[in-house]
């Protein structure tokens, strides 16, 4: 394994505090390793036995966060609060605290989403450890982020096991639809483990909540998308024959589109060891010890959601995905594949007669390295994946890398770039390094998010040290491209305070996979990021972007 596999299971182990998290955290071994694998039993004769299966034989990546803080981690944050100065709610320049609950439980990971019928609407959600598991909040403003509301989203219940609500959430997504209705999505789970009678339970589910009234308020009840069981007791059959992951949503509001409110929910399936030697869910087929992205969408608030189907064609080590709907209606989804990994290949995928349609060949190739930090220990696997806008038939994803299309030397931190593609013919036009510090500076560039005004203008928002001589402080910068992308010479800091990102959660374990850049119809620019200025805790603050 690398380096940054071992660093990656380490820090989930250390924060879950849980052997079995190794099945949602552990990457695969390489090409020799995998060919010493052990045969599994079916049904697999322990839990052991089924944590050394995937651990050996997966190769994209588990990445999905602890629910949990670590031992410990409650009483860290205790004695940092009392520890820290108070900060107001609004700092002295333009950034603005989002989180309103006055407490140091970390805040981590970031969707947001404008209300296309008020623009000055903006809802941004968040893992929040507020209650020791992580849980879904969404905070509201009706007055562009000057002022925020707080409301937890509705929990997912676990079907095999009475409807019992489940233990946790993570992974927000967010979206409006035109008529101003918004829709929450996040990942649900359980993580039981009951040592007294030896059963383990890790069922994974991935849920929507419709939201009403300009996104002030959602659904008491979840529209449960997909779910998968995976338990079983400790020295027996344990059955775990899929586990899902990284939900996104997306809402088609392009007014002309035959598909307008079309509302879509894409996440990753990995598929353990089944009986059956593959895993069904819905449409979707894929191999054992292998994993492929699924979507599910309905046509409207309150109708149905389609059973799951299957996106990455016959790329079976898929994950990381994002989806924009083009001026036409015509959905498209980005992801990443870790077939051939070092190298990680993007795909577009296009849901064209009721079928999703591969690309004849990737957008972009690129390696990515991971984060050279010996200040930071939080995963950063997410900053590999695409975060994308569109403008007319134009899609924009923004991604970390150390070197994209084996081009020019592998640098030594990664830096950010956007490909831009034709998504009516599936091929990128070209690919532009971001932040414009000098190359192979050793600063790192991380967790990009594009999105494109309707005026054309393309912006890319990132975490950032450049401005830190030590290399422990980041930024959130925000990019600006007038010219389709090829060329950012407008780039700032829009963090008026520069924090490190190591000292929100405990043991550094967690800084969140994504923090989304939206623009409105009005074209107003809107960032939000976790933030421990305070040296304590992670809050989220925001600004909009004036530039």
């Amino acid at each position: 394994m690398t380096n940054r596999v071992w660093s990656s299971i380490f820090t989930g182990l250390l924060r879950a505090g849980l052997a079995l998290l190794a099945v949602c955290l552990l990457w695969a071994q390489s090409a020799s390793a995998q060919s010493t694998c052990p045969k599994a039993a079916t049904p697999f004769n322990n839990l052991q036995s089924f944590v050394n299966y995937v651990a050996c034989n997966h190769k994209a990546p588990f990445d999905r966060d602890g629910a949990v803080l670590p031992p410990g981690g409650a009483a860290a944050l205790r004695q940092a609060q009392l520890a820290a100065k108070p900060v107001p709610q609004v700092t002295t320049g333009t950034n603005v605290k989002v989180t309103q609950d006055r407490n140091p439980w970390p805040k981590a990971e970031v969707a947001d989403a404008i209300d296309p019928t008020a623009p000055g609407n903006w809802v941004v959600m968040t893992n929040d450890f507020r209650r020791n598991f992580d849980a879904m909040f969404f905070h509201v403003s009706t007055d562009n982020g000057a002022t925020w509301t707080d409301d937890g989203m509705v929990g997912g219940s676990d079907p095999f096991t009475g409807f019992i609500p489940d233990t946790f959430q993570s992974d927000p997504g967010l979206s409006f639809d035109s008529s101003g209705n918004s829709y929450l999505s996040t990942i649900t789970g359980n993580l039981i483990i009951d040592f007294f009678n030896g059963y383990e339970n890790v069922d994974t589910e991935i849920d929507m909540a419709q939201g009403f009234a300009h996104g002030t308020y959602a659904n008491l009840l979840p529209t449960v998308i997909d779910v998968q069981p995976c338990n079983g007791t400790f020295f027996g059959a344990f059955t775990c024959d899929a586990t899902l992951d990284k939900p996104l949503i997306t809402t088609d509001t392009n007014p002309n589109s035959p598909n307008n409110g079309t509302t879509y929910v894409y996440y990753t399936l990995f598929c353990n060891f089944p009986a059956s030697g593959v895993c069904t869910d819905g449409t979707a087929v894929v191999p054992f010890f292998q994993s492929g992205i699924v979507e599910s969408h309905s046509s409207g608030p309150g109708q149905p959601f389609t059973a799951p189907a299957l996106v990455s064609g016959t790329n079976f080590n898929t994950q990381f995905s994002d989806l924009v709907v083009d001026a036409s209606g015509t959905a498209h989804m980005f992801f990443d594949d870790f077939t051939n990994f070092p190298t990680v290949n993007m795909w577009m995928s296009t849901f064209t007669g009721g079928n999703w349609v591969v690309s004849a060949k990737p957008v972009v190739s690129f390696i990515y390295n991971g984060l050279p930090s010996l200040f930071w220990a939080f995963r950063n696997t997410g900053a590999e994946a695409p975060g994308c806008g569109i403008h007319g038939v134009t899609a924009y994803c923004a991604f970390s890398a150390n070197q994209v299309n084996g081009v020019g030397k592998v640098e030594a931190s990664p830096s950010v770039y956007l490909v831009t593609v034709n998504t009516h013919v599936g091929a990128a036009t070209h690919v532009a390094r971001v932040n414009n510090d000098p190359f192979n500076d050793q600063k790192n560039h991380f967790f990009a998010w594009a999105t494109a005004t309707p005026a054309g203008n393309v912006y890319v928002g990132f975490f950032d040290n450049r401005n830190d001589p030590s290399n422990v402080k980041v930024d959130y910068f925000v990019a600006k491209s007038t010219d389709g992308g090829r060329t950012f010479p407008t780039q700032h800091a829009v963090t008026d305070q520069s924090f490190n990102p190591c000292i929100g959660f405990p043991f550094c374990g967690f800084f969140g996979d994504y923090a989304q850049l939206v623009s409105g119809p009005d074209g107003v620019v809107h960032a939000a990021w976790p933030d421990t200025r305070d040296g304590a805790s992670m809050q989220i603050y925001s600004q909009t972007v004036t530039f």
